[in-house]
């Protein structure tokens, strides 16, 4: 380690250059980044979804959908408009009214339901089509170019615009995120170092890593929107200790008078095991993300896993050669410890041990139950835009005029013409279905397809499917969508039996349910398995790891209780993200404390070490805690994204429950068990 040290210190004008000329390449593939906001295309190749979706786009293709509703309209002007749609480049088809009825005749002379479904109060209902799928730019153009066509009267709904809507947040949120994090993460650091400038230092290091990481993104071709959306800011948080770690180390050896070259040297071998373990245990836990069956996992775990690791990389290499760089500056913006020392506050936790285990043993077993007991959304409800928005408001002026729309595609093997008819009949009486189309239903099932207009064959009938489409009445998810899913896929199997696919929103959240609920326990076990392995080998210890890791999770059941005592649903992939995150990157808190505490233990007795280890550790901790509770608050406040908001707030709230429970917690525990610890640990303490 001497020797690297050595060459870092040595060759840090080379090392700078290297990392400017990688940032400069990084930048230059940031936007070759793709961003995906299709969820079911993480769900395993071997989901009915999965492969529904990939026959769906060999035979008919993925086409978007939209629904579009304009007001105070006539008959004649909804049709006149209904044209102007049709012509939208983009736009494959547009049903309404006059294409299930004969619009020239009077209205009382059709069921009123039907009419009602597509014109109410003057109010017309139309179902678009588009050319490509939900998440194509193109489809994005044609929704604004309708938008232009319907004007102030008219609203848009539906996925395709849940898709442009979330794709354009994202790159703007990004932004407003970083634009009010950024500056109260520099407050932060202002209050809680010695110096003036190390903040810039410690931004500008870490910022560079973070670049170098979106634009190395381009190796996976595209990433997740929920990752897009974090990552660049969770990756500052999450690594910003490493500087603090190593400037902090070099400050001491300066202020042993070390001369600078040589007081880097001695930072970097001293404090190289510090961020090898705490980079280690935060990778450990999205590490533990990639043996999630949904993908998303594995999406979410490469890019901020590679993200930490470049973090740490630029920590040990790139930090030193700047901080000797600006070393002058730095000792010219020096100034006294502007925060008060915490001594007291260790006494104070110290004293009241069996009060505080006492009160968190009484606060844990209910959390713990309630985490367990959340109500939970799987699907794209889940991540969708909030109903603040306006693509949220529009959405619910829709439904509150014509109720849900829930379209579902089932495909079959074509040819049997007799066991269409049957199964259309059949899912034509079900009381969660309005609508049932398909070439049957449209047409004489006598008639020749030979005969029928090209377009219409086409929609329905592929060389190897047939197409039929169904219409819901109830929500995309819910528990009634989950039964109403379930008859569907035994009404298909009485008739096919497993020769059939179904596809939609519904069913693809039936599918990520099945798998999600498989996934967490997997996650969870892995997690803090690898965790607790790595702190066993840091503090050669059996105990420390156990105490550490129930700390933490004592952390987590209470953040995740909340939702429950709320009464608000959590989304399942939030949770199980937040989860992993929360131990990875704050068990580093219990590492840095507990350091603390066995160094202390060499020449104090047990409730001094703990005193102390509190007085030194504490404000570390809490200025950790900080930066990551405000990186998730930030995001929580400012994204419209109701996932990634969800994420955020887990993950604000997460870190300073980790960190108030590592000051007031641990010391007690580890006071309580100075004798299991001494004895299951290969360093000895002394008595």
């Amino acid at each position: 380690m001497t020797k690297l040290a050595n060459f870092i210190v040595e060759k840090r004008k080379l090392i700078i250059s290297i990392f400017l000329i990688l940032t400069v390449i990084s930048i230059a593939f940031i936007p070759m980044v793709g961003v995906n906001y299709n969820l079911s295309s993480y769900l395993p190749s071997e989901m009915n979804t999965k492969k529904a979706m990939d026959i769906m786009e060999d035979e008919f293709s993925l086409s978007g959908q939209a629904q579009i509703m304009i007001e105070d309209v006539t008959i004649p002007k909804a049709m006149e408009v209904k044209e102007k749609i049709k012509n939208v480049d983009g736009v494959k088809s547009v049903i309404w009214l006059d294409d299930i009825v004969d619009v020239y005749q009077p209205m009382n002379f059709f069921n009123e339901n039907t009419v009602e479904d597509y014109y109410k109060d003057n109010t017309a209902l139309f179902q678009v089509e588009f050319s490509n799928d939900d998440y194509s730019l193109k489809t994005g153009d044609a929704i604004d170019d309708i938008r232009e066509i319907i004007g102030e009267n008219g609203v848009i709904g539906g996925t395709a615009v849940n898709t442009k809507a979330m794709r354009e947040s994202t790159v703007k949120e990004i932004l407003s995120i970083s634009m009010i994090v950024v500056p109260l993460f520099i407050i932060i650091l202002l209050i809680t170092t010695q110096s003036w400038f190390e903040p810039v230092i410690y931004l500008s290091v870490i910022g560079i890593s973070v670049l170098i990481n979106m634009g190395t993104n381009v190796v996976f071709g595209d990433i997740s929107f929920i990752t897009q959306s974090s990552a660049a800011i969770l990756q500052f948080a999450l690594s910003m200790d490493y500087s603090l770690f190593l400037l902090h180390r070099f400050a001491e050896e300066r202020d042993k008078g070390l001369e600078v070259n040589k007081a880097m040297k001695v930072a970097i071998v001293e404090s190289f095991s510090s961020l090898a373990s705490s980079c280690l245990t935060t990778v450990a836990g999205f590490a533990a993300l990639m043996f999630m069956r949904y993908r998303i996992g594995m999406d979410m775990s490469l890019v901020l896993g590679k993200g930490i690791i470049l973090s740490l990389i630029s920590v040990i290499f790139l930090l030193p050669g700047v901080t000797i760089l600006f070393h002058k500056l730095i000792e010219k913006t020096h100034h006294g410890s502007l925060l008060p020392s915490l001594e007291k506050v260790g006494k104070g936790i110290v004293k009241s041990r069996f009060i505080v285990i006492l009160i968190v043993a009484i606060l844990i077993i209910p959390a713990y139950l309630a985490q367990d007991s959340n109500s939970f959304i799987y699907g794209e409800t889940a991540v969708t835009s909030s109903e603040e928005t306006e693509v949220g408001k529009e959405q619910k002026k829709i439904q509150d005029k014509f109720g849900v729309y829930n379209p579902m595609v089932v495909l079959v093997p074509k040819g049997n013409i007799n066991t269409e008819v049957d199964l259309t009949k059949e899912l034509n009486n079900k009381s969660y279905i309005s609508s049932v189309q398909g070439l049957v239903t449209i047409t004489d099932p006598t008639i020749p397809k030979e005969i029928l207009p090209n377009k219409v064959v086409d929609n329905f009938l592929s060389e190897n499917y047939s197409r039929i489409i169904l219409t819901l009445k109830v929500p995309v998810e819910s528990n009634v969508t989950f039964r109403s899913v379930d008859d569907i896929h035994n009404v298909l199997e009485k008739y096919y039996g497993d020769d059939y696919y179904l596809l939609g929103s519904s069913a693809s959240v039936s599918d990520i349910k099945e798998v999600v609920d498989k996934d967490f326990t997997v996650v969870n076990v892995i997690s803090i398995i690898a965790v607790a392995i790595i702190m066993m080998f840091t503090f050669k210890s059996l105990s420390l790891p156990i105490l550490l890791v129930l700390v933490i999770k004592s952390a987590i059941w209470i953040n995740m209780s909340v939702p429950y005592f709320m009464d608000i649903p959590l989304s399942f992939i939030g949770y199980m993200i937040v989860s992993a995150i929360q131990l990875g990157a704050t068990i580093d808190y219990a590492i840095l404390l507990t350091n603390r505490y066995m160094d202390n233990r060499k020449t104090m007795d047990k409730k001094s070490a703990a005193i102390s280890a509190v007085k030194d550790s504490g404000w570390s901790v809490i200025t950790s805690a900080l930066i990551l509770c405000v990186a998730g608050l930030g995001v929580y406040f400012i994204s419209s994204i109701n996932g990634v908001s969800e994420m955020g707030l887990l993950i604000g709230r997460g870190a300073a429950l980790s960190g108030i429970m590592v000051l007031v917690l641990l010391p007690q525990l580890l006071v309580t068990f100075d004798k299991v610890i001494k004895k299951t640990t290969l360093k000895r303490v002394s008595d």
